[in-house]
């Protein structure tokens, strides 16, 4: 169920660049929650990239070009290791995709997770945890693999 919103300064990526880090981005995401790479979690870790000219720092229209993603996700899925491993993830990613976060050093790039608790996500009414989603991942079953 990963699901991420990524906000930037307008004409930060080209859409590219943009489609080069959803691809990889979602890749991360999945393995940050531990689950599966398959088209089943392929299908449920969404992503939402947008572009601003509304960025204020220090209660000015700024024009430095940070970086702003925000991961949703079950809170039983982080740990010290694994957040740190998923913002370095990320930071790599956009160092190796974007030369304005190259040039920094990735401190452009601010994450933060926004951890969804016991039953902090619901699909169709139901309540979903962590682990619904671990088994509904876990049991795609390769039909090539299974024919061969």
């Amino acid at each position: 169920m990963p699901y991420a919103e990524i906000l930037m300064p307008e004409k930060f990526m080209t859409n590219q660049e943009k489609s080069t880090l959803a691809k990889s981005l979602t890749k991360i995401l999945i393995k940050s929650e531990g689950l599966k790479d398959n088209p089943i979690s392929n299908s449920i870790t969404l992503l939402e990239i947008k572009d601003s000219d509304t960025f204020y720092i220090g209660g000015e229209k700024g024009n430095q070009e940070k970086v702003i993603i925000k991961i949703y996700a079950f809170s039983d899925a982080f740990n010290k290791k694994t957040t740190e491993d998923l913002y370095s993830s990320i930071t790599t990613l956009f160092m190796e995709n974007n030369e304005k976060t190259k040039s920094q050093n990735g401190r452009n790039i601010w994450c933060m997770i926004i951890p969804l608790g016991e039953n902090g996500f619901g699909v169709g009414g139901i309540p979903i945890t962590l682990e619904m989603t671990k088994q509904l991942v876990s049991s795609y079953k390769n039909t090539l693999a299974s024919n061969v």
